[in-house]
């Protein structure tokens, strides 16, 4: 919410004894109330609601560099158009996989487990891949199937690839927020020049 970095915390047994001046304090600024040590829910003014439910992109820096470089990213998967059709059995649009491999890429995300707990509560992520604020992520179960469902293809190794050599190699130095692992994309490149080799 827009004002949750400034917000008060209660216990359940606080909150039982002080419900109305509780909730009259929640007018002013948020309150998470906590049980049984962790944060359980919130009791947040009908403003704080409101401003909520907005966009998650009005959540964005418009400066933030990969708004920034938003642009070229998505004209270089327009140039590749008929590499982004969907595999049989694939959920998640091809384009959407593409942009969460990139954010795994560009911010080191060292497993897809964390990379959806980050699409559940990065509000940049959400904005990249195109979930609004209230959508529900995809399952892990499904977003690692059709992970491995777009890397075996290697063409669209290689449009990642393309994209990173494209658009960002030449921005990292003066964009320190990004640690590409480059390490990664190797290992994802490899296995497919692995494949040919065995194949010849």
């Amino acid at each position: 919410m827009g004002t949750m970095e400034r917000y008060s915390k209660v216990g359940m047994q606080e909150l039982d004894q002080r419900l109305s001046k509780i909730v009259e304090a929640a007018r002013k600024k948020p309150v998470s109330v906590y049980r049984y040590g962790a944060p359980w829910v919130w009791i947040v003014s009908q403003d704080d609601w409101q401003g909520a439910l907005k966009e998650v992109s009005s959540y964005i820096p418009a400066g933030h560099s990969l708004v920034l470089l938003r642009p070229q990213i998505d004209a270089v998967f327009d140039r590749h158009h008929d590499l982004l059709q969907p595999a049989p059995g694939m959920q998640i649009a091809p384009r959407t996989v593409l942009q969460i491999l990139l954010l795994q890429l560009l911010y080191s995300v060292p497993s897809e487990q964390q990379l959806h707990e980050q699409l559940n509560y990065n509000l940049l992520f959400r904005w990249f891949v195109g979930l609004d604020l209230h959508q529900k992520v995809w399952g892990i179960q499904v977003l690692q199937r059709d992970i491995a469902t777009l890397l075996s293809n290697p063409r669209a190794v290689q449009l990642i690839q393309t994209v990173i050599g494209e658009v960002f190699c030449g921005a990292l130095l003066h964009m320190p927020e990004f640690s590409l692992n480059f390490a990664l994309l190797h290992t994802w490149l490899a296995r497919h020049s692995q494949l040919s080799t065995t194949r010849n």
